[in-house]
């Protein structure tokens, strides 16, 4: 396996990185997952738009060369262009120090693995999905990005493996559900679309803007509310979106006997590659989101 490390694409079998990386050591970096299609990133801009954002929170010192661009090459060293792919991008604070960095130039790796199709593929059969509340989030600058420091997110994870589910729910320090393991979460009350703002602790997900700019597109009445527990176990359906798979509908969750139905998420997802298929055909971005803008930050717990 080959990756992309500061531009130069090496072989996974030397050794990549030292003990001083900042990245392993104090979870200082920021990573991307982005999905190529035919080998085309239509959703590259809402990425670059969160690591920006994360460059600035961070009080990273940019090279000249950091772009868009720059890095759809350095991608494209690894996808040679074509085909269907998990891409990682991943940029931490570079040189050593201890909590005080003694540079803060940013490093780069760029990881590519190989995707089975060209479209989004809605999940046949409903998720059964529980509550995972032994890391509870809140809302602060950094909670919008993915950095490297994740632990809520992977201990969420290995909850649902223990517990045989397909994902869980992961509740703020107000008791609200925020967010799944790896995922934003919407859902469908009364033919109203809702998803938890920001403010409530969750990733400003890529997949989140695409969502909310299209059921715009497509008439939908769009809300971004809190929501509890007792709440949710009343929708109609749930949905969770992430960059790489798409959409995924929810069946059950605890202490509901009741099935969800899937229809507004089957209508997004035939949305989101209808989109694809306009892309790659004229080339049509979706642009930022608003929704995906800093939340002005309080100090305060959600």
């Amino acid at each position: 396996m080959h990756v992309n490390l500061n531009g130069s694409v090496i072989n996974t079998d030397i050794t990549l990185f030292s003990s001083e990386n900042r990245a392993f050591r104090y979870g200082d970096g920021l990573f991307e997952s982005i999905r190529v299609f035919d080998g085309k990133m239509p959703f590259f801009d809402l990425h670059w738009h969160r690591l920006s954002m994360g460059f600035e929170l961070l009080k990273y010192e940019l090279p000249a060369f950091f772009s868009p661009n720059f890095f759809e090459n350095e991608i494209q060293k690894l996808t040679q262009g074509h085909g269907n792919w998990r891409i990682r991008l991943t940029v931490w604070r570079g040189g050593a120090g201890l909590y005080t960095p003694e540079s803060n130039i940013p490093e780069f790796l760029i990881e590519a693995t190989p995707l089975p199709s060209a479209v989004f593929e809605l999940n046949e059969n409903g998720l059964n999905i529980g509550l995972f509340d032994q890391a509870l989030l809140h809302h602060q600058p950094l909670s919008i990005l993915k950095t490297t420091s994740a632990l809520p997110y992977v201990l969420a994870s290995i909850f649902k493996k223990e517990n045989q589910l397909d994902d869980c729910l992961m509740p703020n320090t107000a008791g609200r559900p925020v967010c799944g393991s790896s995922s934003n979460f919407f859902w469908v009350k009364d033919d109203e679309l809702s998803t938890p703002p920001l403010t409530e602790g969750c990733i400003a997900g890529t997949m989140r803007g695409a969502v909310l700019a299209l059921a715009g597109q497509l008439g939908i009445m769009v809300s971004e509310t809190p929501i509890t527990m007792d709440e949710l176990k009343v929708a109609n359906e749930i949905f969770l979106t992430n960059a790489i798979q798409g959409i995924r509908w929810v069946q059950t969750i605890p202490d509901r006997s009741k099935p969800f139905n899937f229809k507004t998420a089957r209508m997004l997802n035939d949305a989101l590659n209808q989109f694809l298929k306009s892309w790659q055909n004229q080339l049509m971005p979706i642009a930022p989101s608003t929704k995906m803008q800093q939340p002005p930050y309080s100090g305060k717990k959600a």
